[in-house]
């Protein structure tokens, strides 16, 4: 069994805790290979790296995207577009949503960070700080169809377009919207649309050209494909989760392995209490692994004498209370298993694979969830 070398790529420091991630950016790559053989050479990608890269690590993954050829790489903050900007990244961010305070737009309008424009308010002060900086600010007018988060209703979303054309400092370089339920609400995703293509044919009749029309998530973008307009914004997609049920035109794979190693053995007899509270009893005289990952790790405590991990490629039940820093494992009938082992949380071990959707699944959760709540803490080592 390949043993993992601590300090794969120059992206990954040292670390002494025996519980990583592993990022496989050939995974990365070749699923952005196969979600671009779905579009035209019409249509650009803008890579969705929000969360840091859904707990992928922005940096490292923006890099690769950006050289696999992204158009632009969405975000959630000033904070990550500044990351991506301090790295030497050239493929400019697009912030998702409202920055606010709006005295932080100054900064953002100084590097170059395309911003999102959700309301007439917000354009406003956004040519006053484009004016103040002498920059032209870069906008995505957003438009609200369905979803009710943040944007101007559809049917102002013309008015909103003529407002920012009239802003010299600013340049309307995008607008779109956003889905509410494109994986499972097929009747309000069409709604939406429709709604969206009468206001982009609207805009087109009034004489505006917008560089860049975008609406497709991973999900829309594979299931309808009047949502691609001239831009997608794939998400999950790229790290391995196809949201898609029965999607056969591309095959994806789990860009991200989180693991750890058996810390301690035990042998102990039937009826003996496990973890906090004793919630698990061994039924017969067994072997108990402990290992180092816990809940401040990322590792729910709702899997619970309900999780599975891998060990020696074998499924092994998690068992008693997952505790803050380690979790007990029943290993009973496995062979040479000792200390040291390697345990796989997520991904392959042998002939055997534990998904994130089936984590997530065990904590009645979305992969979203379960990769964005991998800890801080857990290095992220990035296999190139």
């Amino acid at each position: 069994m390949r043993t993992l070398k601590r300090n794969q790529s120059k992206h990954s420091a040292p670390f002494y805790r025996p519980t990583w991630v592993e990022i496989h950016h050939g995974h990365l790559l070749e699923n952005f290979r196969q979600i671009s053989s779905l579009l035209s050479e019409k249509v650009s990608v803008l890579a969705v790296v929000k969360a840091n890269a859904y707990g992928h690590g922005l940096v490292p993954v923006s890099q690769t995207l950006s050289h696999a050829g992204a158009r632009f790489l969405g975000v959630t903050s000033l904070e990550e577009s500044l990351e991506l900007r301090r790295s030497g990244i050239k493929t400019p961010p697009l912030i998702l949503g409202n920055i606010f305070p709006f005295s932080n737009l100054e900064q953002a309008i100084r590097n170059g960070v395309r911003l999102t424009v959700a309301s007439l308010e917000s354009a406003r002060i956004c040519h006053q700080f484009a004016s103040k900086v002498g920059k032209k600010a870069y906008a995505h007018a957003k438009i609200d169809t369905g979803m009710n988060r943040i944007g101007v209703n559809v049917a102002h979303g013309l008015d909103l377009i003529r407002k920012i054309r009239e802003y010299r400092n600013i340049h309307l370089e995008g607008v779109y919207t956003h889905f509410s339920g494109s994986a499972e609400d097929p009747k309000f995703t069409k709604f939406q649309i429709q709604t969206f293509t009468d206001l982009v044919k609207e805009i087109v009749r009034n004489g505006v050209q917008v560089p860049y029309v975008h609406c497709a998530n991973s999900a829309a973008l594979m299931k309808y494909p009047e949502s691609r307009f001239s831009l997608v914004r794939p998400g999950i997609s790229l790290y391995g989760y196809c949201p898609v049920s029965r999607e056969k035109r591309i095959r994806l794979q789990e860009v991200l392995a989180w693991k750890s190693r058996i810390v301690f053995l035990k042998s102990v007899p039937a009826n003996t209490p496990i973890s906090y509270a004793g919630t698990f009893r061994t039924r017969r005289r067994s072997t108990i692994a402990t290992a180092a990952f816990g809940y401040a790790d990322g590792y729910r405590r709702s899997l619970s004498n309900k999780g599975q991990v891998l060990v020696r490629g074998k499924r092994v039940p998690v068992i008693g209370r997952v505790t803050m820093d380690m979790t007990m494992l029943d290993v009973t009938g496995l062979q040479e298993v000792n200390v040291g082992d390697e345990v796989v949380l997520i991904g392959k071990q042998g002939e055997e694979n534990i998904s994130a959707q089936e984590v997530a699944a065990w904590c009645q959760t979305s992969p979203y969830e379960i990769f964005c709540g991998i800890a801080a803490r857990v290095p992220r080592i990035h296999v190139r």
